[in-house]
């Protein structure tokens, strides 16, 4: 009862924002204002064809791509405190950010291998690979955040939504195109430029669009000042050096068939991330009591040990639209990506050799063809296709735990994790495949009254083959493999027999249900069941135990909500309840330096308001408000023996919080417009994000003895930008972070190894950015 009261509060909260705009004094004075700007009708295609946003029955949260410049979201980052209930975090700052969407994403897991439960689309082609979603938003049409299961048209590792990034294709309407110079603090440096031009019959144009950005890194590295030099790089990390180029090409040779392909790459080698340790020696001391943490500040770092990052991606995509007839069209989507990823991570934030990858080197490529039937009529709208995917990881890690007892054990020693250091080359390849059907019908009851049926049936394949772990003495000479599917080619099995390669197939159908109530022809009112599957995962951290795995997550989601345009247009006011019935949430355990994938089952339920006024010709306000309440089932243990745990079976989660999922999440987006400064146009806007408390880890308070258990207490973070328009040019000061907040976006328990580990969200950053458009 006391949930369902919290929920029906949060719920009148969210309805209370919207009445209040309605009943503002310039919504109510529209005439004596002469407000006659009303607001602009955005298209989407969540339900694979296109369609006003108020007419999709479900919860989208959608941003065009003028409005992603003036909000100043120029990477996939920035998305999480602009919507309700949508979190971004990642222990590898912007090179692989991992979202979080009503409180399912990918919690802590940072397996390389492992794949996201929010589906990530550039184009209409999952990406299933989580280190290519860092690519930077430029040159956008739009941004679509699908919210709960999309088990029917997308369906592949969605049991928490999509996120949909729309580029820019060529309108084949004349030439254009900009040209976008910014500095910054932290010597930020960008260049962003599009052209577009198209050839005399208007049916072929091309669209080309790059970026360049460099930043210096705003954790400061104090390795070789406080003695712990000669450090890997004396640079401060959490830099961003970005370099991304998009062609987009068109040919339209008939009004019945239209083909669009492109060609993309992109390119981030940032200096490393060195995030910031608490120690837990007496003193804030590291486990060899040498090194004295509390001699850092703020976003202050001393690993001496932090190499750079590097990621690429490439690929090709190639959609083809026909028009059978007026009612019939026939779409095939193509892509093809590779990408790579490696880093070496001095995890334990100190210069003392504690706990650190040396290497991970991940190479990936994917391939995803789908193939659909789109039938529209007066009262019948239906969808049916089919879809492949198919996708491979190879891994390569070189890892070296407690490297300091090396020191003193001697050369060719071999005692791991007691006289000598935890060495480990580790590899391995996934191979997953994915094949599916699907099918969704919507018909009109009548004038009022709609029902939308949808179903598919989905076959995934995952390998994981070739996978070994290799065990070296003090001196780096192999020594002894801690498991291996291969040849031991002579050397010791520590934990037993060679293995078989491992394969899981799974066969799960999804699908979902929707009634929608049109009240008026500025309201309507829906309900819906979905159900959302994600495929089962192997886990790429083992080192001395075999990979183990875990089945399948399903999401069975219940929603009602509304859509509105109220006050002439001038308002539109959204809204949604939800419950989540949620079972095997795939996570990640670390446990003495070893990690271990879990399976975790638990329920979340919420609700959510999106509002958009344009109170006068001058101002305009987005806001949003979430509520979020997620919570573990009961009689659930994980940590079995933690000396901690009052239990032997570790300790009972049942009742603590999803990670990554805070309470409450708002913001609130003001702009006015000044028409005649100057001979030109001033835009002032600003934004205001908040979240409440929230929590590392599934452990919540329980696990850790530092100041992790305490989580991330409520922050609220203000942006700003003033954009002057005249003619041709822009000119645009902007800020994020104004008041300097410190704040962690992630932070992971390493106590193993000594310390709790937190990566701070960016800290107060402004910049300039001049704009030519021609």
């Amino acid at each position: 009862m006391m949930q369902a009261n919290r929920l029906s509060n949060a719920i009148c909260v969210c309805a209370s924002v919207g009445v209040l705009l309605m009943q503002s004094p310039s919504a109510r004075a529209q005439s004596a204002e002469g407000v006659t700007k009303t607001i602009e009708e955005v298209v989407v295609t969540a339900n694979r064809r296109e369609q006003n946003l108020q007419d999709v029955p479900v919860s989208v949260s959608a941003i065009t791509g003028n409005d992603l410049q003036q909000r100043n979201m120029t990477d996939a980052s920035d998305i999480g405190g602009s919507m309700p209930n949508v979190r971004v975090n990642s222990p590898f700052s912007k090179s692989q950010p991992n979202f979080t969407i009503r409180g399912i994403g990918v919690a802590n897991e940072f397996n390389p291998n492992a794949q996201s439960p929010i589906g990530i689309y550039f184009d209409e082609v999952y990406q299933g690979f989580r280190p290519s979603h860092g690519a930077a938003l430029y040159d956008l049409e739009r941004l679509e955040v699908l919210k709960g299961p999309q088990g029917t048209l997308y369906g592949r590792n969605t049991t928490g939504g999509a996120i949909n990034i729309i580029t820019q294709s060529p309108s084949l309407d004349g030439s254009e195109g900009f040209i976008t110079v910014g500095v910054g603090d932290y010597d930020a440096r960008t260049v962003q430029a599009a052209v577009e031009g198209t050839n005399d019959e208007g049916n072929f144009g091309a669209r080309l669009a790059v970026l360049d950005l460099e930043r210096d890194g705003f954790i400061e590295n104090r390795a070789e000042e406080l003695g712990w030099g000669p450090a890997y790089t004396n640079e401060d990390y959490n830099s961003e050096d970005t370099t991304a180029a998009r062609l987009s090409m068109r040919y339209r040779p008939a009004d019945d068939l239209d083909i669009v392909g492109r060609i993309y790459f992109a390119r981030n080698t940032p200096i490393g991330h060195g995030g910031t340790p608490f120690l837990l020696g007496p003193g804030e001391t590291d486990l060899t009591g040498n090194f004295d943490g509390s001699q850092l500040g703020e976003r202050e770092s001393a690993v001496n040990r932090q190499g750079d990052f590097f990621s690429a991606s490439k690929g090709v995509q190639l959609k083809i639209t026909y028009d059978i007839n007026d009612d019939l069209v026939f779409s095939s989507i193509t892509g093809y990506d590779t990408a790579e990823f490696e880093f070496s991570f001095d995890f334990d934030g100190t210069p003392t050799s504690i706990g650190q990858y040396n290497a991970n080197n991940s190479d990936f490529f994917g391939f995803n063809q789908d193939f659909n039937l789109n039938f529209s009529s007066d009262k019948i709208d239906f969808i049916a296709g089919v879809y492949f995917g198919r996708q491979q990881v190879d891994n390569y890690e070189d890892l070296h735990f407690f490297g300091f007892l090396n020191d003193s054990a001697g050369p060719d020693q071999f005692n791991p994790g007691v006289t000598t250091s935890v060495s480990s080359i580790i590899n391995y390849k996934q191979f997953q495949s994915s094949v599916a059907a699907y099918a969704e019908g919507r018909y009109d009851i009548n004038e009022k009254w709609a029902v939308t049926v949808g179903a598919r049936l989905t076959r995934d394949v995952v390998e994981f083959n070739d996978f070994s772990s290799l065990l070296l003495d003090s001196s780096g000479n192999p020594a002894a493999y801690a498991y291996t599917t291969g040849d031991a080619m002579g050397l010791p099995i520590l934990a037993g027999a060679q293995s078989e390669e491992f394969q899981e197939k799974t066969t799960e159908p999804t699908g979902r249900v929707l009634l929608e109530y049109h009240a008026t022809d500025e309201i309507m009112l829906y309900g819906s069941f979905s159900r959302g599957y994600r495929s089962g995962s192997f886990n790429g951290q083992s080192i001395i135990l075999a990979p183990n795995y875990v089945g399948p997550e399903f999401v069975n989601a219940w929603e009602a909500g509304f859509k509105s345009r109220l006050a002439g247009g001038r308002v539109q006011l959204n809204g949604a309840a939800f419950y989540n019935d949620y079972k095997g949430q795939q996570v990640q355990e670390v446990a003495g330096g070893a990690a271990f994938i879990r399976s975790l089952d638990g329920e979340l339920y919420g609700a959510e308001l999106e509002v958009i006024g344009q109170l006068t010709n001058a101002l305009r306000v987005v806001a949003g408000l979430g509520y979020l309440h997620t919570e573990y089932d009961d009689g659930q243990f994980l940590a079995p023996g933690d000396p901690n745990a009052a239990d032997p079976r570790g300790f009972d989660i049942g009742g603590n919080s999803f990670p990554f999922a805070p309470e409450v999440t708002a913001s609130i987006a003001p702009e006015y417009i000044f028409p005649n400064v100057g001979g030109g146009e001033l835009v002032l806007s600003a934004e205001v994000q908040y979240q409440s408390h929230q929590e590392y880890d599934f452990f919540n308070d329980m696990q850790a003895q530092g100041p992790m258990k305490d989580g991330q207490d409520a922050y609220t973070l203000l942006n700003a930008r003033a954009t002057y328009n005249i003619g041709d040019i822009s000119v645009a000061l902007w800020g994020k972070n104004l008041t300097d907040k410190y704040y962690n976006a992630y932070a992971i328990n390493i106590e193993g190894f000594g310390a709790n580990y937190f990566v701070p969200g960016a800290p107060r950053t402004y910049g300039i950015d001049i704009t030519y458009r021609f």
